[in-house]
């Protein structure tokens, strides 16, 4: 993980789609500090969310025309052409599932499928450029994706999204890898040999606090739930856990703390 990393294609937004957005707000707010700017509707109402003075992902609450699906936070990736990320993801074995949508003059969207049928958004930036806090309590540190279809994905990624692939581990109990040598990295690509056939590739994003055992316990007051407990890692201490919706999030250590 690096601070101070711009790899090609890297993690660039993420925002979370929740059942009940007030709900999420309070969960979050309660949890991190969050603030929330309403973008008013005109724009459905998304809300930027705001660690201090830093943007540092959205949220959106359901709107009947969505596809079916539980809450989730969705990680974008940088582009620099929005459409020719959605012509190489088809040609790369993946789809397009929203197709590029301009948003005012901020930048334009979309969301395509990979290999292993997991949804990665991507962020062509205007006039804004995504994620203003990294690896700061709060804010993102790491995002990786874990998939049934490895080797396809790393080639995905590799091609779709210019990354560079740099394998980190490749045995038969754990393969994985990042977009870039360790100190530049930003994100993985794990192989999720516990997935069972026919379920999809999904992103964890990562969330920062000062201490994850303290914020693990206020998860649980404010209704969440454990998916893995807190455990010590290389990187600091981390655990998996759903907010009081299902969306599911890791809390690690930040570096800063």
């Amino acid at each position: 993980m690096s601070e101070n990393a711009t790899p090609q294609g890297r993690p660039i937004w993420i925002d979370l789609t929740t059942t009940d957005a007030d709900k999420a707000r309070a969960f979050y707010s309660a949890l991190f500090g969050w603030t929330y700017e309403d973008q008013g509707p005109d724009f459905g109402n998304y809300n930027m969310i705001k660690s201090g003075d830093a943007y540092i992902g959205g949220l959106m609450g359901r709107v009947p025309e969505m596809p079916a699906g539980p809450d989730a936070w969705t990680v974008y990736l940088q582009t620099p052409d929005a459409q020719a990320t959605c012509d190489k993801a088809v040609a790369n074995g993946g789809a397009v599932i929203v197709p590029p949508m301009p948003v005012g003059t901020s930048g334009t969207m979309g969301l395509v499928a990979d290999p292993g049928h997991g949804a990665t958004g991507f962020w062509q930036p205007s006039d804004f450029v995504g994620i203003e806090a990294f690896m700061v309590a709060g804010a993102p540190c790491w995002f990786e994706l874990f998939t049934p279809a490895y080797d396809a994905s790393l080639d995905f990624y590799r091609e779709v999204f210019g990354w560079t692939v740099e394998p980190m581990a490749d045995t038969d109990e754990f393969r994985y890898s990042t977009n870039g040598p360790e100190s530049t990295a930003t994100a993985g690509i794990g192989q999720a040999t516990w997935l069972g056939e026919g379920q999809p590739a999904y992103w964890r994003t990562y969330l920062g606090a000062t201490d994850v055992d303290e914020t693990a316990k206020k998860i649980l007051g404010l209704g969440g739930s454990v998916v893995s407990p807190v455990q010590d890692s290389p990187y600091g201490r981390f655990g998996e856990f759903m907010d009081d919706q299902g969306a599911r999030f890791v809390v690690v250590t930040a570096p800063d703390a």
